[in-house]
This record gives structure tokens, C-alpha cells and sequence, in this order.
């Protein structure tokens, strides 16, 4: 007699404690990611001195076409913020600093290139970003 209860209330605990796991598992599936991109760092000159006006844009990648989602300038400091929360239709994002003559004229008149860190580490592989996350870039410009 103690089986039969001991069972009866074990099933009838169990039951609704498989359908919380279900709903949690089911809700957890069309809950939305967050898609919010942080993208920041410093601009300096070859010496480590932070460059003010560069421009910097932030680019969604869709297939092979990019979308410039937004664009900013370090500041007197040589710091750069760009936060973005990025449509589902984007697969990826790159970071810039553009060859742009009529919005990046100091860049384009003064530097031929950088160098660059990601998250603190020298990279060649520029740049890309984590979606929903937030990276570090530093870019260290040349000097014509």
C-alpha cells in the first residue's frame, strides 16, 4: 500500500514538472538573442600619441554586401565607441577606418595605413566583430 501511494504521488509530481522543462526548453527557443554590437578602442600615431577626427564606421554584412550601421570619430583622447543592436539580417560586422577623401580627410591626407590589436592581441585579420558581444580595437596609424 505504501508502493502505491509512494508511485501515484511520484507520477503526479512528475508530470508537471516535465511540462515546465518542456515550456522552458520551447520559450527559451523564440526568446530573442541580444543582438547588441559594442565596438571600442583608441586611435594613435606612431609614437602612442591618441589621434583625434579619425573616422570610424561599423559595417553589417549581409551575403557580400556591406551596410554602414554606423560611423563616429575618435575623440581628443583617441578613443572611439560605436554601439550598435543589429538586425537578424546581418551575418557579420567589420570595423573600419576608411579611405574616405570628404569624411576622413585627416586620415587620408596625413597616414597610409595601421597597424592593429584585437582585444589586446596584434592581429592582421581585420576587423571583424562579435555579434552581441563587445571587442576591442586599437589602431596604431602610419605615417605617410
Amino acid at each position: 500500500m505504501k508502493q502505491h501511494y509512494f508511485l501515484s504521488h511520484f507520477k503526479s509530481s512528475l508530470i508537471p514538472a516535465l511540462l515546465l522543462l518542456v515550456t522552458c526548453s520551447l520559450s527559451s527557443c523564440f526568446l530573442k538573442q541580444d543582438r547588441t554590437t559594442t565596438v571600442y578602442g583608441t586611435i594613435t600615431d606612431q609614437n602612442g600619441k591618441p589621434v583625434d577626427s579619425i573616422m570610424v564606421i561599423l559595417t553589417g554584412l549581409k551575403f557580400n554586401n556591406g551596410t554602414v550601421l554606423k560611423e563616429v570619430y575618435s575623440d581628443k583622447d583617441g578613443n572611439f565607441e560605436l554601439v550598435a543592436d543589429l538586425p537578424k539580417k546581418y551575418s557579420a560586422i567589420n570595423v573600419e577606418v576608411p579611405f574616405l577623401p570628404h569624411k576622413n580627410s585627416k586620415f587620408q591626407n596625413n597616414y597610409n595605413g595601421f597597424k592593429i590589436e584585437k582585444d589586446g592581441v596584434p592581429t592582421n585579420n581585420c576587423c571583424t566583430a562579435s555579434i552581441g558581444e563587445k571587442t576591442k580595437y586599437d589602431f596604431q596609424l602610419i605615417p605617410k
